[in-house]
């Protein structure tokens, strides 16, 4: 018994802070707190459900038990909810007399059910003065046990699309298929899918060899283009199996149907894909022609999974033409691959202007595409390498990408679908529908509002020393990897108005907050928990709003933050 006073002298001043974090491993994982409260009646029983109700109850009747809902720290759209039961693992048989003598200071029940050996399910009564979060906090802190943690609700989330092979699409959803170790780092696009899919009003144009315009998973836009005949609708070029795939593959990336049981999901699939063709060999008016067309006609944005090998004035003019003159002055989005010869970028159009996107591709192993990168099974030489350098904005999966290919015999598969489609040609697609998502949910923002959303919010991942470069002001840039790996989720958030309460920044923390306006202070909006807004000493936080930032009362910035 001494022992255990002993612990508890020490474990009560603990007691006065916020508990909204648990341990995992030694680790403490912190939990943000969400707009919902998990809540028990004094008329519910152990037979009925316990309520998940959103907060401001009427109170008609008694609450015995109530605790905040958090969001869930691999995905802040889920909410999970910290139930009346905690689970504890002795390190010793012995060590049970120890956790009876917990249980009875605390006032909590000890199951008599265990499910593993060691482990012990505990349930707070009428009389436990604290939530179950709170006690599995204070049982783990006491070091009598080798684990405690509470009961979570809502942790299995369903797939975000019944799409039949959506588990393939590692780029969307990244389960470990291919590299265990880089699970959970993708586009995040499921997330993003929780806020938008994308408008019929925003229009992406394919520029490419042609897009098959009868697949039965594709998103098509009513109109095409074929810029060799300057007439309508555009035409598959089957001069090389390459050139005959290769525009279906980037329009199943971006505008694949999703939720029809079907294939695969599309980024952004309720933004129609414009078809816009080109021959095998070009000219630069016939490029020319192609970007008119897409500005004339309604195009938001302009995916361009190609590079010419000549400088063209021409050429130059019709991509500023359509990025100054689209969507009536607030300009095309005009996104373009970097090319794969594993080569500093120096490609044409990407250097015609530096708010064009130019995007790199990574692999399954989250690395720039290399010749020697990862690939599924143990061939590693894919043949070709993702550029790079001075005029790199983002990267994008790039290597094995499952998408759409054209119906029939003709395509690059025997099934409507390519399982393999690879390099920066699949990468850029990624970027182009992310565009799409973030123009649904705010028309108006510029071309150029839009490519600094995809470079702000692009996640620094790979293990690259990301660092400020001159000239690259949306935040820590690498050569390699540009601004990082583009974010759907993150920019989609950004593209609307961010309001920030109830946070405190903490020391050591490097942030990046960026949205079209920021609103930071004590109580800006009704749906979140009121709180001050605190920049700790030794924190770095960078608030950038593109319309404006505003500090309202209970916003604070201590000495030696920044």
């Amino acid at each position: 018994m001494k022992r255990l006073i002993l612990i508890l002298s020490i474990l009560f001043p603990l007691l006065l802070s916020a508990q909204d974090y648990y341990w995992y491993r030694g680790n403490k994982i912190n939990l943000e707190v969400g707009n919902k409260e998990y809540v028990i009646y004094d008329s519910d029983t152990i037979a009925q459900p316990y309520r998940i109700i959103t907060k401001n109850t009427d109170g008609r009747e008694r609450i015995i038990y109530r605790t905040p809902s958090y969001k869930s720290p691999k995905d802040s759209t889920n909410d999970i909810f910290v139930t009346n039961k905690f689970y504890v693992k002795l390190r010793d048989a012995n060590d049970y007399s120890i956790l009876q003598q917990m249980a009875t200071l605390y006032h909590v029940e000890i199951s008599s059910d265990t499910i593993l050996p060691f482990w012990h399910t505990l349930q707070c009564t009428r009389l436990t003065q604290y939530t179950a979060l709170e006690l599995a906090n204070i049982f783990y802190e006491s070091g009598n046990f080798e684990a405690s943690e509470p009961e979570f609700k809502g942790i299995v989330k369903p797939v975000c699309v019944n799409d039949s092979d959506f588990h393939l699409q590692w780029n969307l959803l990244n389960t470990g298929l291919y590299d265990s170790s880089t699970t959970g780092i993708d586009i995040n696009y499921c997330q993003a899918s929780s806020i938008t899919s994308g408008d019929e009003n925003t229009i992406i144009a394919v520029y490419d060899w042609g897009v098959d315009l009868s697949h039965p998973d594709l998103n098509i836009y009513p109109l095409s283009y074929d810029t060799h005949r300057d007439t309508t609708p555009s035409q598959i070029c089957y001069d090389t199996l390459q050139t005959s795939y290769h525009g279906t593959a980037c329009a199943g990336i971006i505008s694949a149907i999703s939720n029809n049981e079907l294939g695969i999901a599309g980024i952004a699939p309720n933004c129609p894909v414009m078809s816009i063709s080109l021959p095998k060999d070009p000219t630069a008016e016939e490029i020319a022609r192609g970007f008119r067309f897409a500005t004339k006609n309604g195009c938001s944005i302009i995916n361009c999974s190609w590079h010419t090998s000549v400088d063209s004035k021409e050429l130059e003019d019709a991509i500023l033409y359509a990025m100054q003159n689209g969507r009536n002055g607030l300009g095309c989005v005009v996104v373009c691959a970097s090319g794969n010869d594993g080569e500093p970028v120096e490609s044409r159009p990407s250097k015609y202007s530096d708010d064009i996107i130019v995007v790199g591709a990574i692999s399954t192993c989250i690395e720039r595409a290399h010749f020697t990168t990862c690939l599924h099974g143990e061939d590693r030489n894919i043949g070709w390498g993702s550029n790079y350098g001075l005029h790199l904005d983002v990267v994008a999966p790039g290597v094995w990408i499952v998408t759409t290919d054209v119906v029939g015999p003709l395509g690059k598969s025997s099934t409507d679908y390519n399982i393999s489609f690879n390099g920066t040609s699949a990468a850029c697609p990624h970027v182009a529908a992310v565009a799409g998502l973030i123009l649904s949910v705010n028309p108006h923002l510029t071309a150029k509002q839009v490519s600094d959303i995809i470079e702000s919010t692009a996640q620094k991942v790979g293990g690259y020393d990301y660092a400020p470069e001159e000239g690259r002001p949306n935040g820590k840039w690498h050569q390699e990897m540009g601004y990082g790996l583009v974010d759907a989720y993150a920019a989609v958030l950004a593209a609307q108005p961010k309001y920030i309460q109830n946070q405190a920044y903490q020391s050591g923390q490097e942030v990046y907050e960026y949205a079209t306006e920021i609103t930071a202070g004590y109580a800006v909006i009704d749906e979140k928990p009121y709180g001050d807004v605190v920049f700790e000493a030794g924190s770095d936080v960078t608030l950038r709003g593109m319309d404006n930032v505003v500090l309202k009362p209970g916003f604070h910035a201590k000495a030696g933050s920044k």
